[in-house]
């Protein structure tokens, strides 16, 4: 019986890997099949693990014969992982997913990326992309994810109108922060300190927030994972896609956008210009970057695509808790990477001295 089994799993998988080279141009499938000898790649990932993990094991499932290895390390800290590595000679990462946007575009800069223009070039917008080197595949949106047990309609609305409702009375001591230093982290503080909104949030707003007695955690996924586990009734250091994985695995998790909200270009994807399993990373790139890769980011992992043309294919737009953000905050690049750290720095200090 085992052995029957086996033949089963055997043919089956045979013939997905005839359907799948079936679907390839010429060009495609010769880079599949010099993937396959290489047979794996290792991935440095920012994004959660698990929506990660759900998107690879996609991957593997139409194109047997390539194993993804992931490792996540964030943003600044990805940045630095590498660049350690690549002074010592140890070539690890085929490929890096970095929320940092100045981290990737310094990589660029310094020569350690490949240059690979994707099939879908054409289709990414100049927004989304740095040259033929690096690729946003998808946008984040922060947003105020909730625990939807324990907060009423009316305190919903009231933290979706404003960030500065989270400074009400009766949210003292029910919510979340991290001033992990990452990406999605780091966009709403960008905002808050951004000079225009100086009178509206600053300096100022960041001690307001510390002075409701928040739970303060350095990694960012804890801080959603207490209010997953109902510890803590929302965290204002959430993301869209975050909780839409949370989501789509049952978590009783809902989120807001509070107006003004952040959104940009984030998780760039770039080839290590050592990557000791070049052909598979290329290959994953390329199917990433392409409408199925997209498509399927949007259903497992629930960030909006940004390749040009695709469905919008995220499962949770069309339940009635959900509405898409109305104001929308554009990131400042330039001023992003001139105060990052400092901002951060400023807010874990901040938040530090509340306890």
């Amino acid at each position: 019986m085992r052995i029957a089994r086996t033949l089963i799993a055997a043919a089956i998988g045979l013939v997905l890997a005839g359907q799948a080279r079936a679907d390839l141009s010429p060009q495609e499938a010769a880079l599949y099949e010099a993937a396959k000898k290489e047979g794996s790649l290792t991935w440095y990932v920012s994004a959660p693990l698990e929506g990660m993990q759900s998107l690879s094991n996609e991957f593997q499932k139409k194109y047997p014969g390539i194993k993804i290895q992931m490792m996540r390390t964030v943003g600044v800290a990805q940045y630095q992982k590498f660049s350690d590595e690549t002074s010592a000679k140890k070539y690890i990462a085929d490929l890096m997913q970095n929320s940092d946007f100045p981290s990737m575009q310094a990589l660029v800069d310094e020569g350690h990326v490949l240059e690979w223009k994707v099939p879908s070039s054409d289709n990414f917008p100049a927004e989304f992309r740095i040259g033929n080197f690096a690729y946003a595949h998808y946008t984040s949106t922060n947003a105020i994810v909730y625990n939807a047990n324990k907060l009423t309609p009316d305190e919903v609305k009231l933290l979706e109108a404003d960030w500065k409702n989270v400074l009400d009375p009766r949210f003292k001591g029910r919510f979340s922060v991290s001033p992990m230093k990452c990406g999605v982290c780091y966009a709403p503080i960008h905002m808050f300190m951004d000079p225009k909104f100086k009178d509206r949030y600053g300096a100022e707003f960041l001690k307001g927030i510390a002075s409701q007695k928040p739970a303060v955690y350095s990694e960012v996924l804890v801080a959603l994972d207490r209010v997953v586990a109902g510890e803590q009734d929302f965290t204002v250091s959430g993301w869209e896609a975050s909780a839409a994985v949370k989501w789509i695995d049952g978590a009783p998790v809902r989120w807001v956008f509070p107006h003004p909200t952040p959104i940009f270009g984030n998780s760039y994807l770039a080839i290590s210009k050592y990557a000791p399993h070049p052909n598979a990373a290329k290959f994953f790139l390329d199917w990433l970057t392409s409408v199925d890769g997209q498509q399927t980011m949007q259903r497992v992992y629930g960030a909006q695509g940004t390749l040009k043309g695709i469905n919008d294919e995220r499962p949770y737009t069309h339940e009635s808790w959900y509405h898409s953000p109305v104001e929308l905050y554009d990131v400042d690049w330039k001023r992003w990477d001139a105060n990052f750290h400092k901002d951060m720095d400023l807010f874990a200090k901040t938040m530090k001295e509340s306890q």
